[in-house]
Parts: C-alpha cells; structure tokens; sequence
C-alpha cells in the first residue's frame, strides 16, 4: 500500500505574525489587523493606539526627569518613650580668669590672655590692639616660658564645692566630681553626663523617666562676680552660658547655647530632635567623611578640626582649646600667626571648610523662662541656708533647672521623593493604563522574536539542503512505501 505523506501547504499555515497579533495581550493591536473590521474603523484604531502609545511615553519621559531631579521629601513623625537619654550639659563662666589666682607674675599675660582668646571675632583687618599696647608684650615673651594650658587650669573657671553650691539630679545628689573638664572659648568650661571621665574612661549615661521641673538637673552655682577680670571689650556680661548637646558633639560655645543671668531661677525645658538624612545626589551627607579626633562625624567637630588643620598647617601649633597631639601655640604664635589665619577664613581668604550634614545626629531645642530668685518671703531663709546676704545671691547666684518638656522626641527623616521601586511602578502604569502593557507583554515580545529567528534559521537550512539535492527545487513530495500483509 502507498501512503503519500507532504508538507502543510503555506496557505494553510498559520504565520507566527498572524498569530501574535490576534494572541497579543497588547490593546489595541488585534483590532488594527481585523480584516472583518470596516478600514475606517481599523483606522480609527489605528490613531487611538499610538494617541495612547504617545502619551504614555509622555507620562514616563516626565516621571524619568523628575527622578532624575532627585528631589527628597521629609517625613517627621513623633516618637514616645517611657525614658529619653539625658543630654550633656556644658556650663561656662563668661569670667575666663579669676582674679585672686592671678599672681603679680601672671598679670602681664592676663591682657594678652584675653586678647589671645578673641581670635574668633577678628577680622582680617587687625586693628593693632596688640602692637599698639603700652606694654612690650614681644619682650615679655622673647623668653618665657608662659604655658597657657597651666595658666587656664589653674587661674579659670573652676566648679567645685566652693561654686557649685547644690547639685541634684533627679532629686538626689550630685557633685563636682560628676562633672568633667573641657576647654572652649570661654576657659574652663564644665560637663555634665558626658558618658566619660576625667581619665577618658567610658561611664553610663543618664536618662530621664518622668518630664517637668525636677525631674532632670537642678544646680545652683555661684559665679563670684567679685573675681571677673573681663573688660568691656571681651565679655562684658555676667553669668553663665548653657549648652545641652549630644554626647559625641564637642560643645561649640561661642556659636551655641543660652545665656543665664544671676539672680533668677532659670527653667530650661528640653525637646529632642532626631535627624536622618540622605546622602547625594537626594541629600547633603556623606557617611564616608571622618574626623580625626572624635569619635563620631558631627558639625561642631568638624568646623574645630577645619580651624585646626589650617592653624597647623599655616603655624605649625594648635591653640590650648582645640584637640591633638600637635604643639601648644606660644604667646608669639597665638597673637602674630592664630589671630591672621582665623581672620583670613573667617573673610574667605583661605579654602572654606568643607562640613557636610552628619547622615544622623541629635539636637536639643531648649526654652528659657525665669522667675526671680530669691523671692521675699524666701530671702531670710535663704539668708540662713547659703550664708550670704540676699544681695550677694541676686548678683552671683545662677540657679538651672534643666529637664525634658515631655518624653517624646522628633524624628526628621529625608526620603526619596521618587524610588527606584516608585519609578518602576510608575512605568508600569501607564504602559498599563494606556496600551495595556505589562511584564508579560514583554514576555510575549520575546517568544515571538525567538520564534522568528528559529523560523528564519530554519528555513535558510531547508534551502541549503535543496540546492544540494539531485532533484533541485523539483522535489516536493515525499514518498514511503509499505507493505499490508
């Protein structure tokens, strides 16, 4: 028996282009290839699908530029905690030197003590207070051996029980010795739960549990105004500067804190803020970036070591308040090199310094009210527990009550206005709302193109093999014989 066996003739095949347009989940696309359809309506369809295709990509070019902005959006949200961390407070005495320790031999150098320490607020137009002085100060330190590390210690502001007449925290007790030392702008400056020792030793950190006044720390100090040596020309003022800041910031005195006169019972309620921010091109921070002398990254930090870096590098010294191992700056240095490096950064005569945003850090809003201390009808008890006259006290008293407004705290966080999961979203959408594309249709895409290409392999095969064949192209069928029993 003969069985003929050919090829599916093409009209009766299916083309894959056929069938990709009719299986398509892509909108649009079957209707603009129905034959059965009249032309102005395959027309019309026609126009609607690239209209669409048209304003999707519109839609997408607009969010991919927005993306490309990389605008940040802030997202505050207020926690609540049973206890917050207590901030470490710093108090300065505006009096830098107190006059009973300096001895006959120290006076000559008080004036350029204080003249030394006015760096800061220079301009780089030096007035020639210095060089004008009546007094040799160039002679004076030809050969001295004038320490201002020595000098500040031992003629500063010094808390101990003679000025820090009460202490509590908390309710209980506290004392000088809670305190540790630190140098800023105004001398011997004084730290409260700074989380380390004189020695450098780790300790733990205090925390408050319940919010209002007395909770937190409460200090009377006495700032023995019969001791100021200032002029009117360095701090005219009397009383003590406050500063609540995180424990890994170095206290910027001069450009942070609150200033609290004597003779007033001074609240001090705290709020803490928490700041996360993102680094380029969203945000201003860089995780990267280090200091050299403190453990964390934070702004106070590093505009020190900027200032720093350029007295080191320009004099060969550091001033007795900044960190490091370099050399202390001589008299000579403090006045003839310090004083014109810091005037010329401050005037923008030098490179500026680079301090970016920390990429987390904490800081303490406060808000100061005062009532008046002691009130008449405390003044002779007050007489009898400090041993002073009420005069006395309104004049040299400071009484600090710190403590946490409430215990919650704000969180500002920096985020991406648009994410990379939001652009892809985004995309989807209008590929989805306008031509009804989606991940799939792609896939589709795919299937037809690896269709094709196997198709077209196929085919120029086929082709190769006929030319080679005996028969040429005239061979078309295929015949097989069998035998039925």
């Amino acid at each position: 028996m003969l069985i003929r066996m050919s090829n599916t003739d093409e009209s009766e095949e299916q083309s894959l282009e056929r069938h990709f347009i009719e299986s398509t989940t892509l909108h649009g696309i079957p209707q603009q290839w129905d034959n059965a359809r009249p032309i102005w309506l395959r027309g019309f369809w026609f126009l609607a699908f690239f209209a669409c295709l048209g304003t999707g990509l519109w839609q997408i070019s607009l969010r991919i530029t927005e993306y490309r902005a990389y605008l940040a959006n802030t997202k505050i949200t207020l926690e609540y905690n049973n206890e917050l961390q207590f901030p470490a407070i710093t108090i300065c005495n505006f009096n830098r030197y107190r006059g009973s320790e300096v001895s006959d031999e120290d006076w000559p150098y008080l004036e350029y003590a204080l003249f030394a320490e006015e760096y800061d607020y220079d301009s780089y137009e030096d007035d020639g207070k210095f060089e004008q002085s009546s007094f040799n100060y160039y002679a004076l330190f030809e050969n001295s051996t004038f320490n201002f590390t020595e000098f500040t210690r031992r003629a500063g502001f010094v808390l101990d029980n003679e000025t820090l007449l009460d202490c509590k925290w908390r309710g209980r007790p506290c004392y000088a010795e809670n305190f540790t030392h630190v140098f800023t702008s105004y001398g011997n400056c004084w730290t409260f739960n700074n989380g380390v020792d004189e020695d450098g030793n780790y300790i733990e950190i205090l925390s408050e549990d319940q919010p209002g006044a007395g909770n937190g720390l409460y200090l009377v100090v006495d700032i023995q105004q019969a001791e100021y040596t200032e002029s009117l020309q360095g701090n005219p003022q009397a009383g003590l500067k406050i500063l609540a800041h995180d424990q890994e910031a170095p206290p910027l005195m001069d450009a942070l804190g609150s200033a609290i006169p004597p003779g007033f019972y001074s609240y001090i309620s705290l709020r803490r803020n928490e700041y996360k921010n993102l680094q380029e091109p969203w945000g201003k921070c860089d995780k990267n970036r280090h200091l050299e002398h403190y453990w964390e990254y934070t702004l106070s930090g590093c505009f020190i070591e900027c200032k720093l870096q350029h007295i080191v590098s320009e004099c060969g010294c550091r001033p007795v308040r900044y960190p490091g191992e370099a050399t202390e700056c001589s008299p000579r240095q403090s006045v003839t090199c310090v004083k014109d490096v810091i005037a010329r950064l401050n005037d923008g005569l030098l490179e500026p310094c680079y301090c970016p945003v920390p990429c987390q850090y904490i800081e303490y809003s406060t808000t100061v009210s005062y009532g008046a201390f002691p009130s008449q009808s405390v003044a002779e008890e007050a007489e009898a527990h400090f041993n002073v006259s009420v005069d006395y006290q309104r004049n040299n008293f400071v009484v600090l009550d710190v403590f946490y407004e409430e215990l919650n705290y704000q969180r500002f966080e920096q985020q991406k206005a648009i994410s990379v999961s939001s652009l892809i979203s985004d995309i989807g959408g209008n590929l989805g709302l306008f031509i009804g594309a989606s991940i799939l249709t792609f896939a589709e895409f795919i299937d037809y193109f690896v269709k094709k290409s196997l198709k077209v392999c196929t085919s120029r095969k086929n082709q190769a093999k006929e030319k080679g064949h005996p028969l040429g192209n005239k061979v078309k069928d295929v015949w097989s014989v069998s035998k039925s029993s």
